[in-house]
């Protein structure tokens, strides 16, 4: 009797998200490697190595043709059509776009793995992106056709697009600015806006880009992100107009979280990575924050129960994005 099973493995190239996926089986034949031929034909290792390296590989012949079952080659050569991205394209070769049908073959320059902008932050930890979809790593615009803020209701600001009613939001601009009082019924969020927005917003943001940001001397302020905004403006009141917070969906800075204009160097110290916290290293298999048996500590943490995401980190899981440190939800595509 052969019992079948399906794995995937996430790997992060440096902050973009791979997925490869495989069979694996078990039964009359351990040790032995299947190969698959034809377009499209998938290899199976039976019972092979389950080790990153290791043996056990199998191979197949044709596009698509993948690894299972055994070791999973990270960086390994994979064919045409092989793993299938986020957004909607395809991986070739190892490299993951995201956002093609938005931002072109290239993909999105918010999730490409490159400091598209110069200045020393890579998508997600550049604060001026406000998600995977945007395409634009220099101000809080997200550059996709079509990018506004309607003048009278506003709907999610982070979920890649500014069209009114696919979001079951409807707040008004007059809340975001400050006009209409917060317990004003047109400031009134559902459930369904709160639950669909929250998670795809970034730290020291509210669901519809009025974000904190620090500013150069320590000091926050509280500011519309939008097309003329940037970092570099943000006491431009102009670019970056002054807004009120919504208090009823959004995702508060957190004292050791990454927020817009802050930094790792601006934490407070009882946010630096701590050691021989939980034994001393080496002693019975239990190390020390960033020890060798444990991630690296990043020096920042998230809020909220979400995921601590970064450099030699593990990737986020299927579904998410690492914005400023950590794992959110991807907006739906």
């Amino acid at each position: 009797m052969t019992k079948a099973s399906f794995g995937c493995l996430a790997v992060l190239v440096p902050l973009c998200l791979v997925w490869a996926c495989g069979s694996s089986s078990e039964g009359d034949n351990p040790g032995g490697n299947a190969a698959g031929e034809g377009s499209g034909a998938t290899a199976a290792s039976t019972a092979g190595s389950d080790s990153l390296g290791g043996e056990g590989n199998a191979a197949g012949n044709g596009s698509g043709a993948s690894s299972a079952g055994g070791s999973i080659n990270i960086g390994g050569t994979t064919g045409t059509g092989g793993t299938t991205s986020i957004g909607g394209t395809t991986n070739t070769g190892g490299t993951t776009v995201i956002g093609t049908e938005l931002c072109g073959d290239a993909g999105c320059t918010c999730s490409n793995g490159l400091d598209d902008d110069e200045d020393g932050l890579v998508d997600g930890f550049d604060a001026e992106c406000t998600g995977p979809f945007d395409n634009d790593e220099a101000t809080f615009a997200t550059g996709i056709p079509g990018d506004n803020r309607d003048p009278k209701w506003q709907d999610c600001f982070f979920d890649g697009n500014s069209g009114a009613g696919d979001d079951h939001c409807r707040y008004a601009t007059g809340c975001l600015t400050g006009e209409l009082d917060q317990d004003h019924p047109d400031c009134e969020l559902s459930k369904a806006c709160i639950d669909y927005c929250a998670p795809q917003t970034p730290n020291g943001c509210d669901c519809f880009g009025c974000c904190t940001v620090q500013l150069a001397d320590g000091t926050n302020l509280d500011i519309q992100t939008g097309t003329a905004c940037s970092l570099d403006k943000a006491e431009d009141d102009t670019a970056c107009p002054v807004c009120v917070k919504s208090d009823q969906c959004g995702n508060n800075c957190g004292t050791c979280e990454l927020c817009p204009g802050k930094t790792v160097d601006d934490l407070p110290e009882e946010c630096s990575p701590s050691t021989g916290t939980g034994g001393a290293p080496g002693t019975g298999g239990t190390t020390g924050m960033g020890g060798s048996d444990n991630p690296p500590d990043p020096g920042y943490t998230c809020d909220n129960g979400l995921t601590v995401c970064g450099p030699d980190l593990p990737a986020c899981a299927v579904g998410k994005y690492c914005s400023l440190g950590c794992c959110l939800n991807l907006p739906p595509r």
